[in-house]
């Protein structure tokens, strides 16, 4: 079940999806989303995002632009791209003087050198900027042989930031070589309850060598929102403030302080407000975040 169903079906959500672009917008993002510093310079990130939501890739601008300006008004600032999604983004920054204002994580694959030119110029001129603020490789599929194009980009001024970016448990020794490494500035990878495993050894492995984490993946594609179908929150959700069950996701994710970034992709309004909210509230203590695990282990 996507979220989109979830919500339409269930009593409390649908109650909740129609107030929120109001009550959230108007009331809840007036606080500001807080920030955790970016280990290897200390430049402050905020802790939710976006990724890489088709609206950016779409032809329906004023969407992207609504979306946007939701994640700006709350204190937002990451953005997860593609190079499909970066004309509408350059667009938006352009008309709104945000290019400063929004931090991007460009997925780049390196390929031929001529490629290679192409892609770093194509994505500076789209986004606006002299210095992608981040580039992440993503899936890599020979880490030895593209890792150090991605170093060279930087070293080169193209880059403020180099990473990886995965999804998936096949790329974690990779990951986990590369952090040892000690060169790269940040890595996204997979990390909620319904996929904790990267907590076990990458997350702390990343505080340790000083490697930024960006969380995605918080609903896994929408199982998550299967998996609490039909059930109401947790009375004692109420005690860190959450209001749904996209909050009690990330407000897991992101009591973990290793975490200095959560993402989502959403194409709706409701649910990007409802999502940048759970970052302005208070997050769970480690003993109600304990009991949040337990509880889901429950269903």
């Amino acid at each position: 079940m996507k979220r989109r169903s979830f919500l339409r079906d269930g009593s409390v959500a649908l109650a909740l999806a129609a107030t929120m672009p109001v009550d959230l917008l108007a009331q809840e993002t007036k606080a500001k989303i807080p920030t955790r510093p970016i280990p290897a310079t200390g430049e402050p990130l905020p802790i939710i995002g976006f990724g890489g939501s088709a609206t950016f890739s779409g032809d329906d601008y004023a969407a992207a632009a609504a979306l946007l300006d939701a994640l700006r008004d709350a204190g937002g600032k990451f953005v997860d791209t593609w190079p499909q999604a970066e004309p509408t983004l350059g667009r938006y920054a352009a008309a709104n003087a945000a290019h400063d204002a929004l931090f991007l994580g460009t997925n780049l694959t390196p390929g031929n050198a001529a490629a290679n030119r192409r892609a770093i110029s194509m994505s500076k001129a789209r986004q606006g900027k002299e210095a992608l603020d981040l580039i992440q490789l993503p899936r890599p599929r020979d880490l030895r042989r593209q890792w150090p194009v991605v170093r060279d980009w930087k070293l080169a001024g193209h880059a403020r930031y180099i990473g990886i970016a995965v999804t998936g448990q096949q790329f974690f020794d990779d990951v986990e070589t590369l952090l040892k490494g000690g060169e790269a500035d940040f890595m996204q990878i997979n990390y909620s309850m319904m996929e904790p495993q990267a907590g076990e050894r990458l997350l702390p492995l990343a505080r340790d060598e000083g490697v930024a984490v960006i969380s995605n993946r918080p609903f896994l594609n929408g199982q998550f929102f299967s998996k609490v179908a039909g059930r109401e929150l947790p009375a004692w959700a109420a005690d860190f403030d959450c209001r749904s069950w996209a909050q009690f996701s990330l407000k897991w994710i992101l009591a973990n302080d290793i975490v200095n970034c959560a993402i989502t992709e959403t194409t709706k309004l409701h649910h990007a407000v409802d999502n940048l909210s759970a970052g302005v509230s208070r997050l769970p203590d480690p003993g109600e975040r304990e009991r949040m695990q337990a509880f889901m282990r429950t269903i």
